[in-house]
């Protein structure tokens, strides 16, 4: 049992550092040489294209741009688990070795838990796995999403006044993002998307990589509107003005919903600090009265009860007080 429990914590130490270090484990990790030249082979591609002359009769124009306009960005709205590794910026580890670790954490767990506690509690520690990993996997999600919440609507107000001044979409992106920090995740993905136009990948695909592995409800709004004005036309500033009136009011509704949920999250740790200080209260001045209750058979199972019922709250808690992007 104990050479089983070390070779599982080993498994489970060199996952948590392919996690941590971003190792490639799937075997397909791809080098800044081999980018280069997929990327001049769509360039070239393109421009092969280009010299083709176009068709007579087709579709109208906004017909056209309607289809064209359809990036394939994300094919649905099930959140499985290779999206969520890639919108935690961890695209490089496939899904199975994410499930792999979630298996031998619980493993750890359930090896550790069997040594002190009973039944009851080992089945509890088989979902440690999960519920740990996943927590970690949605705690980077949401730290990229605020990084780029943070600016998004400061640069979509600026993306308005620099259209409103006069310059093409393109002069205004690069204007706007040139007024925000340099390790803002905003300019960044504007930095991306110019460097993709002037390489001559096309328009849908450089405009449509626009924020790809980023968790945020208004992306694809602000790519669509992009997309129909470059190929329909019409007056953008309108629409991304309306756009940035809603990010700012989701924004303030999602800060002001956090500061109410946490006033209910920090009670209920405020109420198992005074749980654990009462335990150590009652074990320096009562000590039998602590030790009998985990070594009598009936107390053990009480108190092993109580400790589940501790753990159900805080994740029923949790569940209740999660809030949707």
């Amino acid at each position: 049992m104990a050479i089983v429990a070390l070779l599982a914590g080993l498994m489970a130490v060199a996952l948590a550092a392919m996690l941590v270090m971003r190792l490639p484990v799937s075997g397909r990790a791809v080098s800044p040489g081999t980018l280069r030249k997929q990327m001049r082979s769509i360039v070239d591609s393109q421009r092969a294209d280009a010299g083709e002359p176009p068709a007579d009769e087709g579709p109208s124009v906004t017909e056209t741009a309607l289809e064209q306009a359809a990036v394939e960005k994300v094919t649905s709205t099930q959140l499985t688990i290779r999206k969520r590794l890639k919108f935690a910026e961890l695209s490089h580890i496939p899904p199975y070795a994410f499930s792999l670790a979630q298996i031998v954490v619980s493993l750890v767990a359930f090896l550790i838990v069997r040594m002190y506690f009973d039944a009851a509690l080992q089945v509890v520690s088989l979902l440690t796995g999960p519920l740990f990993l996943n927590w970690l996997l949605n705690r980077r999600i949401e730290k990229r999403f605020l990084r780029f919440d943070t600016d998004f609507p400061q640069f979509l107000l600026s993306f308005v006044g620099m259209l409103k001044t006069g310059l093409n979409p393109t002069q205004a992106l690069q204007a706007a993002a040139s007024g925000l920090d340099e390790d803002s995740l905003v300019k960044h993905e504007v930095d991306l998307m110019l460097e993709r136009l002037r390489m001559g990948v096309s328009e849908e695909r450089s405009i449509g990589s626009f924020g790809e592995d980023i968790y945020h409800p208004e992306i694809e709004l602000f790519v669509q509107a992009l997309l129909l004005s470059r190929r329909v036309g019409g007056t953008l500033s309108d629409t991304l003005d309306r756009l940035a009136r809603q990010v700012r009011r989701r924004q303030h509704f999602r800060q002001s919903a956090t500061a109410a949920v946490g006033m209910q999250r920090g009670s209920i740790w405020f109420i198992l600090v005074v749980l654990m200080a009462l335990e150590l209260y009652l074990y320096m001045t009562w000590p039998q009265c602590i030790i009998l209750t985990w070594t009598h058979p009936t107390g053990r199972k009480v108190a092993q009860g109580g400790v589940i019922g501790i753990l159900l709250g805080i994740f029923w808690v949790r569940q209740v007080t999660k809030l949707k992007v």
